[in-house]
């Protein structure tokens, strides 16, 4: 499949005059299923180019991505930064490109909490139904490290990560200047001061316990043994809560799955179009694939 997203975006107007950059690509015929693909924090659309690239040739999906607020081309607008706007943003991604066909979510990272958060919702509230969901690097939460239940060493490290992001907000200009002469970069970041405010939502979020509306629909759970952003007991914690969803641990990736491992997630996707195409319910999970995800986690952990 060509990506589109060399192209101008679309530009889809939120309420508080945020203007969204969403790349779409139409198939060749009616779209049956419409892919929607949500990046993580610090990235743009572009992570998803190699997995675009995996898909086979299909002549009836539609791909949609589309820069978060505050990332890529798409505006920050001035509301607060939370996940809970950026699931009002994947809503009216939904609303605007994939009412007329069955819609399946790949999302990475802060951009799965997103979707998470969207699919936490009352169903009177969520206006398109997904299909299929693709986690990856993905949490319901619990991902402030300052907490009394981390050990000192790891608390002191949250505590470290916290006090850099009240520097950025502060002096955006010299933590810029700093980001930029440490780790440089030709792909577009967003700004030290936007950064560390989603920084601050992600360590604010928390939908756990709250994703019983899920139950009915197919998932894929994705995380690397190597991931230290989003640790796979993150992914252990998904999958005891939905039960039904389907682990896949991969050996050796880091939080940067979407460009370490394009096939494998390009496959899954192709496995919940055909979910979709087929209306099948949710898979019945295997009793022990949790205990494989958590055998797998020992093992990383003690390595």
């Amino acid at each position: 499949m060509r990506y589109t997203g060399a192209e101008p975006p679309l530009r889809l107007a939120r309420p508080d005059g945020t203007l969204l950059a969403v790349y779409r690509r139409e198939p060749t015929a009616p779209p049956d299923v419409t892919l929607v693909l949500a990046h993580g924090w610090s990235a743009s659309a572009a992570v998803w180019d190699d997995v675009i690239r995996h898909l086979p040739s299909d002549g009836r999906i539609r791909v949609i991505t589309f820069d978060q607020r505050g990332h890529g081309a798409s505006t920050q607008g001035p509301t607060p930064a939370g996940i809970g706007v950026l699931a009002d943003d994947l809503e009216a991604v939904l609303r605007a490109f994939s009412s007329d066909a069955p819609v399946i979510v790949a999302a990475h990272s802060m951009g799965s909490m997103a979707a998470l958060d969207y699919a936490a919702r009352a169903a009177s509230t969520a206006p398109v139904r997904v299909a299929g969901l693709l986690l990856i690097s993905a949490s319901a939460g619990q991902l402030d490290l300052r907490r009394e239940r981390h050990r000192p060493l790891t608390r002191a490290v949250g505590s470290a990560r916290t006090a850099i992001a009240a520097a950025c907000t502060r002096a955006p200009r010299s933590t810029r200047y700093l980001r930029d002469l440490l780790r440089p970069s030709a792909a577009l970041r967003p700004s030290t001061e936007v950064a560390a405010a989603w920084f601050r939502a992600i360590l604010e979020f928390d939908v756990a316990g709250r994703l019983s509306r899920l139950a009915d629909t197919p998932i894929h759970l994705v995380t690397g043994t190597r991931d230290r952003v989003i640790p796979p007991v993150h992914t252990c914690r998904l999958a005891a809560e939905l039960a039904h969803a389907r682990i896949h641990v991969s050996e050796g990736a880091t939080h940067r799955v979407p460009r370490e491992r394009p096939a494998l997630l390009a496959s899954l996707l192709m496995d919940l179009v055909q979910h979709a195409r087929e209306q099948h319910p949710a898979p019945v999970h295997e009793a022990d694939s949790i205990l494989r995800a958590a055998s797998h986690l020992r093992a990383s952990t003690s390595a």
